[in-house]
């Protein structure tokens, strides 16, 4: 038995006198569409939409503000004096931390009684990061002078003035040996 269709044709029949066996010779020819082949207008523009959303949420993330750069830095040199501290308390030796000449030096007291770099605890401070003051126990002194841990767990308090990118920052080391980071 042949098969009809829901419109009530005879597909078989119809294929067999066109030689054609395509299911699309019973479709009208209005119905017929060839196949295109691209994006429209508005699937292009709301992938270019998404991208730019994407680009705005990363461009915050990957260039910080002199803010964020600043409180960052000002950390690192907090972290910096608090390892000297650590040394110190831990290492049963006095140590001390220069902040001349743009560099952050950690020495440990050698046998000879001479300050003697640490090794790889002296790093240069990065670009737009300046010092410009030390105050130990409450009066300033030169940033040739070395701020010094002693083993006692006894602290001095201190201050370390800096400027980064502009912003002015500090860096407090109280008695007790809390050290922390924050703006003036």
């Amino acid at each position: 038995m042949a098969r009809t269709s829901a419109t009530g044709t005879r597909r078989a029949s119809l294929a067999r006198a066109t030689g054609s066996e395509s299911s699309d010779v019973a479709r009208p020819l209005a119905a017929r569409r060839p196949q295109q082949a691209g994006f429209t207008l508005i699937e292009i523009l709301v992938v270019v939409a998404i991208a730019g959303i994407v680009l705005a949420v990363a461009a915050v993330n990957l260039f910080p503000s002199d803010e964020e750069i600043a409180r960052k830095e000002s950390s690192l040199i907090a972290l910096d004096l608090e390892a000297a501290r650590d040394d110190a308390w831990f290492g049963g030796m006095p140590t001390a931390v220069s902040l001349e000449d743009g560099r952050i030096r950690t020495m440990r007291l050698d046998a000879e009684r001479a300050w003697s770099t640490m090794p790889g605890r002296d790093r240069t401070l990065p670009a737009g990061v300046r010092i410009d003051g030390l105050v130990i126990d409450g009066t300033p002194v030169d940033l040739r002078e070395k701020l010094v841990f002693l083993p006692d767990g006894m602290g001095v308090p201190f201050r370390v003035a800096m400027q980064v990118r502009g912003l002015p920052k500090v860096v407090d080391g109280d008695a007790a040996g809390r050290v922390r980071a924050h703006a003036p």
